[in-house]
């Protein structure tokens, strides 16, 4: 294509396109000395003025082009500027992203839970125990999206890990399932986390009026002490935590295992309990809704005041002592590397490392379960 222009420079006019020259633009009525600039635009050309090396007229390769077409150099300077806003918004970006919150849901103290048989796979019971399940967690959840969290992580953690039903769960948080799982119910936490909410946990072995309290087996475990001290699942769990540096800001449960958890843990830490337990498998429900909106509203407290939390860390080294209900669930134990015993039905272990030492509690667990 190829426009001859005039000194003046008169391209753009409502005048014959004679006036500065023949148009070759090859597109019908927009061709030849007689096109006009009307009918130009109206077949979508636009004629470009060429640069004038001298006064008079030139005849340069100039060319029409779509009115729509950006011109290179103009199309690179907007790339070029987008892509510097686009570098400038991402640390924008990074630093709104909400804090990042791992939640560890085990099933004894969900709301409505408070038989054995509810929370067994095998029972008829087991179905509804699951659903209550989902909206306890999900009733959190809002409560931490609410009050300005960013990614979310869910660790499905009673039995077989596989209890929540995925799609019954909040679309926004991520859901960690199965097991077995080299963490057990802490699977997925890491350095990367802000805080860390345990929802439905229960009481340690041995609690009076705590629904189906026990620590980690029921079947096997008596009691385990981390330097002397008597730890509930929520402790054990809470040191995993604490090992990165990652503090728990809050738990649900019933109202022994809040007390239990601030003992423990601080009294700053937020509990939000959804009954009372008068025995082993009895309690009192607080009113669902009650007791959802309390769950949403601690959740958005605790999220709201992350900051003011500390890790839980138990000082190293760890020595660990696991007391089990018979003497024969301490011998297979024995066959692991730097298992002690230290009485008829008691073993012991020392760890420099907290994971490490828990790695192998679980193995001495596992063990015990089958003799």
């Amino acid at each position: 294509m190829r426009t001859e222009i005039d000194d003046a420079g008169r391209v753009g006019t409502d005048e014959s396109c004679s006036n500065v020259g023949a148009v070759e633009s090859g597109v019908e009525g927009c061709a030849g000395p007689a096109a006009t600039r009307a009918a130009c635009l109206a077949a979508g050309v636009v004629v470009a003025c060429c640069r004038r090396p001298s006064p008079g007229f030139v005849r340069e390769g100039c060319r029409a082009r779509p009115r729509w077409r950006i011109p290179m150099k103009r199309a690179i300077v907007l790339l070029a500027a987008c892509a510097l806003s686009v570098a400038a918004a991402v640390p924008a970006l990074a630093q709104k992203t909400g804090p990042k919150i791992f939640i560890s849901v085990d099933m004894e103290g969900i709301w409505g839970v408070v038989h054995g048989d509810q929370v067994s796979s095998t029972s008829p019971e087991y179905g509804p125990a699951r659903r209550w399940m989902a909206e306890d967690v999900n009733a959190v959840v809002t409560g931490l999206l609410e009050g300005g969290a960013g990614q979310i992580v869910v660790n499905d953690s009673h039995g077989s890990m596989r209890n929540i039903v995925a799609d019954q769960l909040n679309p926004k948080a991520s859901l960690i399932s199965g097991s077995p799982k080299p963490l057990s119910m802490m699977q997925g936490i890491d350095e990367t986390f802000d805080a860390v909410i345990f929802v439905g946990y229960h009481a340690r072995a041995g609690t009076q009026a705590a629904i189906l309290d026990h620590t980690i087996s029921s079947a096997t475990i008596r009691s385990i002490r981390v330097n002397g001290q008597e730890m509930p699942e929520l402790g054990l769990n809470a040191g995993i935590a604490g090992y990165y540096k990652v503090p728990v800001i809050m738990l649900t449960g019933d109202t022994e295992t809040c007390r239990q958890a601030k003992a423990l843990l601080g009294e700053s830490l937020v509990t939000a309990a959804v009954k009372e337990a008068s025995g082993r498998v009895a309690a009192r429900m607080f009113p669902a809704e009650e007791a959802r909106q309390g769950l949403r509203a601690a959740a958005f407290d605790a999220v709201k005041k992350i900051k003011s939390f500390t890790p839980f860390r138990p000082a190293s080294p760890y020595a660990i002592d696991v007391e089990f209900h018979n003497s024969g669930q301490a011998e297979l134990p024995l066959m692991l590397p730097g298992v002690k015993r230290t009485g008829a039905r008691s073993v012991s272990i020392t760890a420099a490392d907290y994971i490490e030492g828990f790695k192998l509690l679980r193995a001495i667990i596992a063990l015990a379960g089958v003799s």
